[in-house]
């Protein structure tokens, strides 16, 4: 796992100091993703079984689990219940996002040695690398918003920096370029912006919106602490995000220009982070550690009916919630 401080890695080495995961490194044009920059090959797919009729694709929550010996995806209904395998592969696969439609997945694997971006089907089929650059590690993804494009943060050039690829893969633009780290990029409701965390600031990782063409990028969350890991609620208006402000991880919801910063989490013996927003419904996914290990939980957008979903003795990560 390449990254510049403890980490929750692909690879299962599961340190969750959250409160360090300054630079997760598991790691969108507006409506025209249309991009011009360099071309982007297809790749092989990965290995999958035959999951075309078993009702995986109407589960709600994706995650990723090392419950299987290494880390795959799997899918679960808004309860916790039907938790289904989507991946079967003898490397890690993680950081999962349902595309707007709820058809299709981007993730994350390993399967070719370096990290790659791969979409697959709701129910685990038709898998296919995106990205297919074997120099180079490409991480966190997301969808735009009209589901034409991949945002995603890669060190092809060097350092870790902000890209979209449209879905097809065969078309790049970079959108950030300095000498920081940009990554966690994620496309608001509208496709307009992008909210992202980047060290640009100089105080650890900190929370940054940008117009979808990379333009006008604008500092939201500046703290000494890490503030990382943005999503955005359904109607663009609030973005949730981790911060270690109060000497634990927290998850925070500020308005989507940084102002009315608030803990919505307040667990202080435990670290919650990794918020994911659902699109459709004001309900955030996270993970948590406040019973003992590293567990999938549900609330509402405002911090209200916190409930656990899953519940065993190992690692449950990275959730997306439709």
């Amino acid at each position: 796992m390449k990254s510049l401080s403890i980490a929750i890695t692909i690879s299962g080495q599961r340190l969750f100091a959250l409160a360090l995961i300054s630079l997760t490194l598991y790691a969108c044009q507006r409506e025209s993703l249309y991009i011009n920059r360099e071309s982007v090959l297809s790749g092989a797919s990965l290995s999958s079984r035959d999951n075309s009729s078993d009702g995986k694709k109407d589960l709600q929550i994706l995650f990723v689990t090392n419950r299987d010996g290494n880390d795959e995806i799997y899918a679960m209904n808004i309860d916790g219940s039907g938790q289904a395998r989507l991946t079967d592969n003898s490397t890690a696969d993680g950081h999962p996002v349902w595309s707007p439609d709820g058809q299709q997945i981007v993730f994350v694997s390993s399967v070719d040695g370096n990290k790659e971006i791969y979409i697959m089907n709701a129910n685990g089929t038709g898998l296919r690398n995106l990205t297919s650059t074997p120099n180079a590690d490409e991480v966190n993804p997301d969808w735009s918003a009209n589901g034409r494009g991949i945002v995603f943060s890669s060190n092809r050039d060097g350092n870790w920096e902000i890209y979209v690829a449209n879905s097809g893969g065969n078309q790049l633009t970079r959108l950030t370029e300095n000498t920081f780290t940009d990554d966690w990029p994620v496309a608001s409701p509208d496709g307009s912006k992008i909210a992202f965390h980047s060290t640009r600031g100089n105080t650890g990782t900190d929370v940054y919106v940008m117009n979808a063409d990379g333009s006008n990028v604008v500092q939201l969350a500046n703290t000494p602490a890490l503030d990382q890991m943005p999503t955005w609620s359904p109607d663009g208006s609030k973005i949730a995000f981790m911060s270690t402000r109060d000497g634990n991880a927290e998850i925070y919801v500020m308005n989507a220009n940084g102002t009315e910063q608030m803990n919505i989490t307040h667990s202080p013996v435990s670290s919650d982070g990794r918020p994911a927003w659902s699109r459709i419904q004001n309900k955030i996914a996270f993970m948590s550690t406040r019973n003992g290990n590293l567990e999938i939980y549900l609330m509402n957008g405002d911090g209200s009916n916190q409930i656990r979903l899953t519940n065993n003795t190992i690692v449950d990560d990275f959730p997306n919630i439709k």
